[in-house]
This record gives C-alpha cells, structure tokens and sequence, in this order.
C-alpha cells in the first residue's frame, strides 16, 4: 500500500504542475495578449475559445491534487502510529513538522529576496504573516495547513479509530460548510452575518481540507474494512468522475457568468472537491489495476515535497523568460504548455539530483525535505 501511496503523491505532484502550467496559459491568453498581437490589455477576446476549453478541463481534470495530498498525509499518519499505542507519538509529528518546515523557510526565503529585488517592499509583520500563512507564492498555502492537520492529529487518531463514522460525519459537515460559504464570495456578494466566518475559508486554514486528512487517517485505520465495499461499487465511482468532470467545467463558467465580471481567479468549489472524493475512492477501489510508469510515478512520489516547493520558480521565471525572449510563444499554448510542464519538472529534479550527487548534498533535506 505504502508504494501505491507514492505513486498517488507522484501523480498528484503532477496534477499541482499542470494547475499551476495551465494558470500561466491563461496569463498569456488574457493578460499578456499585448506580446503578440495589437491589443490593449487584459483582452478577453479568447474566452471560450476551443484554446480556453483545453486550457479549462486539463484545470478541471488536475483539481484533486492537494486533496489527494492532504489523504496521503492522512494515511501515513496512521501507520505512524504504533498499534500498542492510544495516538501518535508527539515526536513523531514534530519530526514530520521540521521535515516539512525548514525547506518550507528556505524556499520562502528564497522566493521574497527575489520579490524584494523586483521592488517589493515588507514590513515586518506583513513578512511574517506572508510566511506563516504562506503566501510567498499562491502554492505554499498547502505547507501551513499540512503543519495544522499535523498539530490537530494526536487528537484525531484516537477518534479515528474507535469513532470513525462520527469523525468522517463531522469532517463532512464541516467542509460542506466551509465550502458553501465561498460561494457568495466567488459571484461578489457580500454577506454581513457570514463575516464572521472569513478564517473558515482562508486557504491555509485546516478547515478548508479537514476532510481530505482525516479520511486518509481514518482509511489507514480501516482500509481491510472498507476496501470490499468500495470494490463492489467502484464503476459507480467512474461514472461520478466523469460526471463531476462535465458538471465542474460548466459550474465554474455559470459562476464566472454570474458574477458579472470578465474573470474569476480559480478556486476550489463543492463541485470540485466531490470530484476530488471520488477521484480517491476510484484509485481506492482499483488497487489491483497496474499504473503504467507505476516505478516512475513512485519514485516521484519520493520527491514531490522537494518539487512542490522548487516548481513555483521554475514556472515564473520560465513564463517571464518567454514574454520578454519569445513573446510570440505565448500565442500557441500548444508550445506554451509542454515548455512549462517540461521544466516545471525538469528544474526541480535536475537541482535535486546534482545537489545529491555534490560535496553539499548533506544538506539536501534542508532544501527539498
């Protein structure tokens, strides 16, 4: 199991590059239209356009990664935890924090000097609260709510297993909840009696994903229990993935519609995560189906955090490369893309094999975990 949990974080690694690739196609598409063509900008002539549709559902198909991210550190929580004992070990979580918290920190670091030399100034405290909640870069948001979940786990294990059905009931409600309070903030309504709710749906607060870890904690409990049922039903899970796939897509354009604006920064809807659940109960109910590249798809799973934290500069600067260098690029994101993706990957892993295989590669797991 721990090998198929690998190659799911492989894969969702994958699915966070693609996101991110497919955010800088819609950069050039509407912001950076100027770079080759006669146009003021943003210029949304190509909304809805066959490009912008490709663009969308490879957006939509990738939605699950951090979900399945957060269920992966879920599980491993609960193999973690020693069968003779109650919870985890506090030690045990710590050690995983610093595992997480320093490349987190150097990354960060890294990320707001190059901010600083572009002109960007901090005060104090707004350097502070960018680094705890992560928001050096749109990615790291996932590193502080991984850091939370792991602080709320010793309470979690012992609930999750002698009470999971109550856990999961809670976990549900709890983010159906949060997510239902998005809503009226994507079209641009603002709700006075839902103000005081605001931190529930901060992108680096536990809640927005509680679900995704304490379903991975739980299963990891419970999977021998579980793993029939989810084999009897599974081909119901397929049809409900392709089905939230298609209602995902015209969600987020009848949403974009209704707002009444030109466009919506992408976030996460109901929709989305339902898509993110079945998605996980799909790979689930499937453990006997071979992935192919299932050895490469592990292994990269072994570097996803290494990754995950490298890739945001190697897309940016990739990205701003081409708008100055090869501006007409960016008309043809069927170049575009495959760029990104390519180095996306290719940096992150070419930086961390060469420091491995340096004088300095003692320091590795202080860079890339």
């Amino acid at each position: 199991m721990i090998r198929r949990l690998l190659i799911q974080n492989g894969l969702a690694v994958s699915t966070v590059i693609l996101y991110h690739a497919t955010a800088y196609g819609f950069i050039a598409m509407f912001w950076w239209t100027d770079r080759y063509r006669d146009v003021p900008v943003p210029n949304f002539d190509q909304l809805g356009s066959l490009t912008y549709y490709v663009l969308r559902g490879i957006e939509q198909i990738v939605i699950y990664g951090i979900p399945s991210f957060m269920f992966v550190s879920g599980f491993f929580i609960a193999i973690a935890t020693q069968r003779d004992r109650q919870s985890i070990e506090w030690r045990i979580v710590f050690a995983r924090i610093k595992y997480l918290v320093i490349p987190f920190l150097i990354w960060s670091a890294i990320i707001l000097i190059l901010r600083w030399l572009q002109g960007e100034r901090f005060t104090p405290i707004q350097l502070f609260v960018t680094v705890i909640t992560g928001r050096s870069t749109p990615a790291y948001y996932y590193v502080p709510l991984l850091v939370e979940m792991l602080l709320l786990s010793p309470f979690l294990v012992p609930l999750a297993k002698r009470h999971p059905g109550w856990l999961l009931s809670v976990g549900i409600v709890l983010q159906v909840f949060t997510l239902l309070l998005r809503y009226p903030s994507i079209i641009g309504l603002k709700i006075s009696a839902l103000e005081p709710f605001a931190l529930l749906n901060r992108s680096w607060f536990f809640t927005i994903q509680f679900f995704w870890f304490i379903f991975g904690v739980v299963s990891g409990f419970h999977l021998q229990r579980i793993k029939p049922v989810l084999k009897r039903i599974r081909w119901i899970f397929v049809v409900m993935l392709v089905a939230l796939f298609i209602i995902g897509i015209f969600e987020w354009e009848y949403l974009l519609k209704l707002s009444g604006r030109d466009w919506l920064d992408p976030r996460e809807t109901l929709i989305d995560q339902i898509y993110a659940g079945f998605f996980i109960l799909t790979i689930l109910s499937f453990e006997e189906i071979k992935i192919p590249f299932a050895s490469q798809w592990s292994d990269l799973g072994t570097k996803s955090y290494g990754i995950y934290l490298s890739h945001s500069l190697a897309l940016e600067y990739t990205a701003r490369l081409i708008y100055h260098v090869a501006p007409n690029l960016l008309a043809y994101q069927i170049l575009f893309q495959p760029i990104l993706i390519i180095m996306g990957f290719g940096v992150p892993l070419t930086a961390m094999a060469l420091l491995n295989k340096s004088p300095a590669r003692r320091y590795y797991k202080y860079l890339f975990g």
